[in-house]
């Protein structure tokens, strides 16, 4: 009880004190580092920040930027073929055109062509004023020239013919009336000019029938040609011999 009571009496004299001072007028201080009791205290705690405030008004529309054109893509991939269209109608024909060399000569050629047909047309009439034997696919005619070898094949074969040969005993039959009917021996169309006794035909191909008198061919005195006798039979004979000439067409 005395202790509590000194303890009373001081709260007593603080709260007295305090309504003084709160109730006396503010007053200013010469010193500008000095401040009211009630004011000097630590800040406060910061406040709520306010609601936002209400939009302002649309500006004006602004000026076109730049347009500025960007690279070109990558080109995509081609697509599927469309339907195949119609024929168109056709164009007008175009106009002749000059004629190439080939062409000339080409013309030139079928005109030699039809000139040589023609010649051959009329040896073969004027040999057939002579006297013509047919056999099988082939036709002789007697020349009523008499040649050497080489001569003789030169004329058949400017009348578009060959020198006559015999390759079967039908065609050796009928050259061998046209030589007795005449009285005189005619050439075949083969030699061994080129080898010694291998007869060939005028084509080179050797020779496959033959009729051979007996003893021959004797290549007597370089006997290379051949001529066919009347009694149907052949001998060997120099190839520069006169003797008549009958073709085969």
């Amino acid at each position: 009880m005395f202790f509590c009571q000194p303890f009373h009496t001081l709260l007593l004299l603080f709260l007295g004190a305090s309504l003084i001072l709160a109730a006396a007028p503010e007053t200013r201080s010469s010193d500008p580092n000095s401040c009211p009791v009630l004011a000097c205290g630590n800040p406060g705690i910061a406040g709520l920040p306010g609601r936002d405030g209400r939009d302002g008004a649309k500006g004006e529309k602004g000026d076109t930027g730049l347009q500025v054109k960007g690279q070109p893509g990558f080109p995509g991939k081609a697509g599927p073929a469309g339907p195949k269209g119609n024929t168109g109608a056709p164009g007008q024909k175009g106009q002749k055109g000059e004629m190439s060399a080939v062409d000339t000569v080409q013309r030139q050629v079928a005109a030699l062509e039809k000139t040589v047909q023609t010649l051959q047309a009329e040896v073969r009439k004027i040999f057939a004023m002579l006297g013509a034997t047919t056999v099988g696919g082939k036709t002789f005619v007697f020349t009523g020239q008499t040649h050497n070898f080489a001569s003789g094949k030169a004329l058949c074969s400017n009348a578009g013919g060959a020198l006559a040969v015999a390759m079967n005993v039908a065609e050796n039959t009928a050259l061998a009336a046209m030589a007795k009917r005449n009285g005189k021996q005619i050439y075949l169309g083969m030699s061994d000019l080129q080898t010694e006794g291998q007869f060939v035909y005028l084509n080179g191909q050797a020779v496959r029938y033959t009729n051979w008198k007996r003893s021959e061919p004797n290549n007597l005195n370089n006997e290379d040609c051949v001529v066919l006798i009347p009694d149907t039979l052949w001998n060997d004979i120099s190839c520069d011999h006169q003797t008549h000439i009958v073709c085969e067409l």
